[in-house]
């Protein structure tokens, strides 16, 4: 059943109006008709499910027939990545970290970063679309660019950093998870700086390795995050 997203849809809500591109959509793409049965979320865990009470290219209303709200399973990863220099690689990362279920990604400019402006309502949209395509109820947050020292400074979970300098660090794949919320940095395609990796450690993050061969930013963020997916189920 194709889903559809509306942030300020309320378990609540016992009608639900449809915008005018969805209702197009419903009546021009999906030929759904009166009767047909629909499900909202809001992207945060909610599955309201109604039922069609008026359909036309223009306004299209639904009766609710009940609602769940699904809990958060498994582990928590939030992702802090350089904005890769290509941006159709950045764009094609949001949607697959969507459809893993990454709770949250947040750009970084770094001391190596090429990109250093994005629109996070862009990638907001990929997100929207990638969520309704794999009938995900929870959408990751995409918080605006923010600077690699102000986020190592603010309150974040403990995790990892990968990069790939030749000082000491373990392997992702042999780490012992500890905690249901975690925190990966990546960086940009140069790598990050001496710097920004004591940084790091000085904060608490582990360094790690993702493998023996240099990945692409994009690639490594979701390796790194699948990762740690499969650590967290040997737990």
């Amino acid at each position: 059943m194709v889903l559809f997203y509306d942030e300020t849809l309320d378990p609540s809500n016992l009608e639900f109006s449809f915008s005018r591109e969805d209702s197009k959509h419903l009546v021009k793409v999906l030929r759904k008709k009166i009767g047909d049965q629909i499900i909202i979320t809001n992207g945060k865990g909610l599955e309201w499910r109604g039922e069609l009470t008026h359909v036309s290219p223009n306004l299209t209303f639904a009766k609710k027939i009940d609602s769940q709200q699904h809990q958060t399973t498994g582990v928590q990863i939030h992702l802090a990545i350089a904005p890769t220099k290509n941006n159709n690689r950045m764009e094609w990362l949001i949607e697959k970290l969507t459809e893993l279920g990454v709770v949250s990604i947040r750009p970084l400019i770094c001391d190596h970063s090429e990109r250093k402006i994005i629109k996070v309502q862009r990638l907001e949209k990929i997100a929207i679309a990638a969520l309704k395509q794999s009938q995900q109820f929870y959408l990751p947050k995409i918080h605006p660019l923010n600077s690699f020292s102000d986020f190592i400074e603010s309150e974040i979970p403990n995790g990892f950093i990968a990069h790939c300098d030749s000082s000491p660090k373990e392997l992702l794949t042999n780490c012992i998870l500890n905690q249901n919320e975690v925190t990966l940095l990546i960086g940009p395609e140069g790598d990050f700086s001496p710097r920004e990796i004591k940084l790091a450690e000085e904060a608490g993050l582990r360094s790690v390795s993702i493998g023996q061969q240099r990945f692409r930013t994009e690639t490594a963020g979701l390796l790194a995050c699948h990762t740690v997916f499969l650590l967290n189920q040997k737990k």
